[in-house]
């Protein structure tokens, strides 16, 4: 989708909540690997972390391209662009340390996705 693209309340209503959702997919993916991942499940997980990192990246790629007329929504999505963009920067960390079957780099990068996932969910939810 171009930058800037006119969008309708409902396409980015319905994008919010696909971003949610895959976020989601990929937290109940790192469910099974706490509280202390082994190499061996950090490689296995890998493939499945870059498909939801990828599908979340995607749609904060649409968000961050959206526009919306109502200047209330508009403010929402600028916020919630900016929060999930952090939120995919994390996810990127965590998946290559899964690659990588790294448990150090996979802690620190899950407290950064943490702490990311929490200040995008401290933002009002879209209405």
């Amino acid at each position: 989708m171009p930058e800037g693209t006119q969008v309708s309340s409902q396409r980015y209503l319905a994008d919010s909540v696909a971003a949610a959702d895959a976020v989601a997919d990929f937290s109940a993916l790192l469910s099974p690997l706490a509280p202390e991942p082994r190499k061996a499940q950090l490689e296995a997980a890998a493939s499945d972390l870059a498909a939801a990192r990828d599908r979340a990246a995607l749609l904060a790629g649409r968000l961050r391209a959206e526009r919306l007329e109502d200047r209330r929504l508009e403010e929402q999505r600028a916020d919630a662009s900016a929060a999930l963009a952090a939120v995919v920067a994390a996810m990127d960390d965590l998946t290559a340390a899964a690659a990588a079957g790294s448990p150090v780099a996979a802690e620190a990068a899950s407290k950064r996705f943490s702490q990311a996932v929490g200040e995008l969910r401290m933002l009002p939810a879209p209405s």
